[in-house]
């Protein structure tokens, strides 16, 4: 006897087709079909067409020859202005653009934002007033950035030295501090904070890739972040040792995940391996950043290389696929690494400080 599905039944599996199809998109970094299709697709795809939107807008704000050139700022502002509570999203696009304080201003004006001058009366008036993500937020926004390092970081190390802190309570301050204008960031009175804004992030974006299941770049951001504690002189509280524990543990009771069903049985975690696994977990309880899950995979990425050979500077293994290069116009990673490293990290692998963009 043939039974057919309800409506409802046939419905809900429409709707998981459509989410998977936005997430494949994405995660494909075809951004410019994602939001085509996703403003097709209408409500039911929002969600993943607001995400598609965000990330061609931190494209288009991070081409680097795209400032001072109006048309590509304004492009980036416009759509942001497509998607929902974009205030936040308004601000680091503002954060992010150099220029005088009239061209700023006339960016501010199209986001709806307080002028350059507002901005830093109201970061002074939250610094008195001790909150830290408007005090940080202003400076960003103002003359003046750099007056949001040592509040923002700060803020971070206390919470990170604590024993119970959590993800979304240091990410919010931290993923905002991340786009203050390159050129703020690396002045030479900005150095001791620059080096620990790294190291927070490279620490951060480890997390953040455990609960992507970003897998194939947790080991490279936890080596990246013990690296520069290793060779830059900072007051953060993460110790190398720590970093190899956690790592080691999230190795130990994740590895069945990736494993065959011909190899043989992998060893258990200890119990020191578990009960450091469960902390981890624990600051995980919460997802900061939006979009799909899993790994990302561009197209060509299963296509054998050519004869111009590439090594991953993560991996040191052989790139398969499309190839992308670091700032240095010499070291590779895989495109799929870039793409899934940026949306944890902005800051390249190199440690120099200079924001990838490999959308």
């Amino acid at each position: 006897m043939l039974i057919l599905p309800s409506i409802y039944e046939t419905e809900e599996v429409v709707f998981l087709l459509r989410k998977l199809a936005m997430a494949y998109l994405i995660r494909g970094n075809e951004l410019e079909l994602a939001v085509s299709v996703g403003t097709v697709l209408g409500e039911p795809a929002a969600p993943a067409t607001h995400y598609a939107l965000e990330l061609l807008a931190r494209k288009c704000m991070m081409i680097p020859t795209c400032f001072p050139s109006v048309g590509y700022r304004n492009l980036a502002a416009d759509l942001l202005l497509m998607t929902p509570d974009n205030e936040l999203q308004l601000v680091k696009l503002c954060a992010f653009c150099p220029g005088c304080a009239e061209e700023l201003n006339d960016l501010h004006e199209k986001c709806k934002l307080p002028t350059v001058e507002e901005c830093m009366r109201l970061a002074e008036t939250a610094q008195a007033d001790g909150n830290t993500f408007e005090s940080v937020k202003y400076y960003l926004l103002s003359q003046e950035p750099e007056k949001a390092l040592p509040i923002g970081i700060d803020f971070v190390k206390e919470h990170i030295g604590s024993s119970d802190w959590s993800l979304d309570t240091v990410y919010p301050v931290l993923d905002l501090l991340s786009y203050i204008r390159t050129e703020k960031l690396m002045l030479h009175t900005c150095t001791e904070a620059r080096n620990e804004l790294l190291i927070l992030c490279g620490y951060v974006g480890a997390l953040l890739a455990i609960v992507r299941q970003y897998r194939s770049i947790v080991p490279a951001l936890y080596e990246y972040t013990s690296q520069l504690l290793k060779r830059r002189k900072v007051s953060v509280p993460l110790k190398i040792e720590h970093l190899s524990e956690e790592l080691d543990a999230w190795r130990a009771c994740t590895q069945s995940i990736n494993q065959s069903s011909e190899e043989s049985p992998c060893t258990p975690p200890s119990e020191s391996q578990r009960t450091v696994y469960a902390t981890l977990l624990k600051r995980l309880k919460e997802e900061p950043l939006r979009g799909p899950v899993g790994p990302d995979y561009v197209t060509g990425s299963n296509l054998p290389s050519h004869s111009d050979t590439h090594l991953s500077c993560l991996t040191g293994s052989k790139i398969q696929g499309p190839v992308f290069f670091l700032e240095d116009g010499k070291s590779t990673i895989s495109l799929n690494d870039a793409l899934m490293w940026a949306k944890v990290n902005p800051f390249s692998p190199l440690g120099t400080g200079i924001r990838l963009n490999p959308f």
